[in-house]
């Protein structure tokens, strides 16, 4: 093999663990990119096939070289391997990263122009869902100044710049010159807090620090850090992974003990006491603290391998199938005119630990906006498919999930263009592998928004609504929640669905237009003998609260009424839960001079007429 220069100049350092389409994307950037002489890739033992396609393209690609650890060291290990190898080879400037993230065309341009000013210094880092933001808030050494923004940042940067802050291994550059005063990261901390003792170790031997304003560099939005508390006063950086909160809590316990002193520790340690005991109450968490924090004081650096029994600790405890991981798995998503929820959502997909088969866009407009947004995302193997009418989203979803499953795919993911998967959350359903799974919804503050039930009941015709449990009013939290909890029916927001099942009962139902569409589809799979569950782990975040009860004097109203007769008419299971659709028609109509009016009764009484006509399956949702 040989190296485009003897002795490199940049050398950009990658650490990565099995998230080939990631990196695949970010190496064909830096590839992009001349002012980098080597890329030198080390791959934490991945199982994914990052092995093989890094040594054919290191075969083809003279300025790639990578390094495969027999074991997952973390990112700690992998970014000590990599300096020190930068290090070992000469090179002048090492250009540090995780395989998640990805610069700008021009970022490192940027870097480079403040050569010799500085010793560790690193672009804005942007939350690539919404790049107006930052990916993690800054905050000002030795002041309360926060910044969550670009606008924040701009507004604290002199000369462009923000003195003695980066987000360390985030598209930073660091001089051979300080490697030979600091030396290279700390692998024992495995992951969480390396980057930031390494910063901290820069700062103490005089390095110097600054974050380049105009410099940008893109990493998917970490929405469980700086988790609010004590009424938005300060912040707690929660992790629905025990790995991560392990490793966050023992490390977090060395770096103040050793670089601020003991009363630091103790009110770090007072936070994670708050945070679990009252803000997030957690017995489970609390004893893991303790246990992390424990571990720290005796310099024991080994807790955290008990997580890494399954592959995909980090996201799950549930053992995952090797089978299940090599089936293909295809996104079905619709939207209307709505482009920016769009981008959104199709940037959180591309950020996935397991990258998607494919990704089927039901388009149910016409708009140049949501057009341009499709072309923006050649890193997703993207479908598009145009009806030519608004078929709602049971007839977006109708025409998805067909395409899907005629293509070959064993699991379809179904979601509207209003939710964001967690980048784990695909890898989270796939490690349960059952047939029928949702994701859990949190609002963007962190709040338990599931409204997924868990009871459904069409049997007692004195339930006003058969929803009479849900995730949101059963556990407090996420958090609180069981690895797999069972539930009776969910949102096509996150929902995954095997194809055996659609063998069994068909497609959704393009009939109902909006609303329970999801609710049809799930009771024909659970009276096939199908069982569903909520998955914990498999977070996703929704961008709106929930105000549905406010739509039913609009026009949605007659949907949401015609859709749920049509479901106690096709699912009831006696006589009097298939009539209870004629006493809601004739208690509206009573209290229409006080609720509603003329509109909502002549509403209410067409939606009982058509859903009576919606006692049957559309043939349209029947294989074949």
């Amino acid at each position: 093999m040989t190296t485009s220069k003897q002795h490199p100049d940049v050398a950009a350092v990658v650490v990565t663990y099995n998230r080939l389409g990631l990196l695949q994307r970010l190496v064909t950037r830096l590839l992009a990119l001349p002012a980098v002489d080597q890329i030198l890739v080390v791959d934490n033992a991945s199982a994914d096939g990052t092995g093989a396609w890094l040594a054919d393209l290191a075969s083809r690609e003279a300025r790639v070289h990578y390094r495969g650890l027999a074991t997952n060291r973390g990112g700690a290990g992998g970014f000590q391997v990599g300096l020190q190898w930068a290090y070992d080879i000469g090179a002048e400037l090492a250009w540090l990263m995780d395989d998640d993230g990805l610069p700008t065309p021009d970022c490192l341009d940027r870097l480079l122009a403040h050569r010799g000013e500085f010793d560790f210094w690193g672009p804005a880092v942007l939350a690539e869902q919404q790049p107006s933001e930052l990916c993690f808030p800054i905050r000002l050494p030795g002041t309360t100044v926060i910044a969550r923004s670009r606008r924040d940042l701009d507004r604290l940067a002199v000369g462009g710049l923000v003195a003695n802050v980066i987000i360390p291994f985030n598209g930073v550059l660091v001089t051979r010159e300080l490697v030979e005063r600091i030396g290279t990261p700390r692998a024992e901390f495995f992951i969480w807090g390396d980057d930031v003792e390494y910063l901290w170790r820069a700062r103490e031997a005089g390095g110097r620090v600054a974050t380049v304003v105009d410099a940008h560099f893109w990493h998917p939005a970490t929405d469980d850090l700086g988790t609010p508390m004590l009424g938005g006063l300060t912040t707690y950086n929660h992790s629905p992974s025990d790995l991560k909160h392990y490793c966050m809590a023992r490390n977090n316990t060395v770096n103040l003990l050793t670089h601020f002193g003991p009363w630091h520790a103790a009110a770090f340690w007072a936070k994670t006491a708050w945070f679990y005991g009252f803000v997030r109450p957690s017995l489970r968490r609390l004893i893991l603290s303790a246990q992390a924090i424990g571990a720290a004081l005796r310099n024991d650096y080994s807790g955290h391998q008990r997580f890494l029994a399954s592959p995909v600790a980090a996201c799950t405890t549930l053992p995952r199938s090797a089978a299940v991981e090599e089936e293909s798995v295809a996104v079905v998503v619709v939207t209307y005119r709505r482009p920016e929820l769009l981008d959104r959502l199709l940037t959180a997909l591309a950020a996935q630990t397991r990258m998607v088969d494919a990704v089927f866009v039901v388009v149910n407009s016409d708009d140049a906006a949501t057009d341009r947004v499709l072309a923006s995302h050649p890193e997703l193997p993207v479908l598009v498919d145009r009806p030519g009418k608004n078929l709602g989203g049971a007839g977006g979803f109708h025409r998805g999930v067909r395409a899907a499953y005629l293509a070959g795919h064993d699991r379809i993911w179904l979601m509207d263009d209003d939710v964001r998967p967690a980048p784990w959350a695909l890898q989270a359903l796939l490690a349960d592998g059952g047939d029928l799974l949702a994701c859990v919804r949190e609002d963007r503050r962190g709040r338990l928004v599931e409204k997924a039930a868990v009871r459904f009941d069409l049997s007692n015709p004195l339930a006003i609504r058969p929803k009479r449990a849900t995730v949101e009013t059963t556990w407090p939290s996420r958090a609180r929640m069981p690895a797999r909890a069972h539930i009776e029916n969910a949102a096509f927001e996150g929902f995954m669905v095997h194809r055996r099942v659609i063998d069994k009962i068909g497609y959704p139902d393009p009939s109902f237009f909006i609303f329970y569409d999801d609710c049809d589809f799930q009771l024909r799979a659970q009276r096939a003998g199908f069982q569903m569950w909520a998955v914990r782990d498999a977070l996703m975040r929704r961008h709106f609260d929930f105000s549905q009860d406010a739509d039913l004097a609009g026009w949605k109203g007659f949907y949401m009424y015609r859709n749920l007769f049509a479901v106690h008419f096709r699912y009831g299971t006696n006589l009097l839960v298939r009539l209870k659709p004629v006493l809601v028609a004739a208690a509206v109509t009573v209290l229409s001079p006080w609720r509603g009016g003329r509109a909502a009764v002549d509403s209410v009484w067409r939606a009982l007429r058509e859903a009576f006509g919606m006692r049957r399956l559309d043939p349209r949702a029947r294989l074949g």
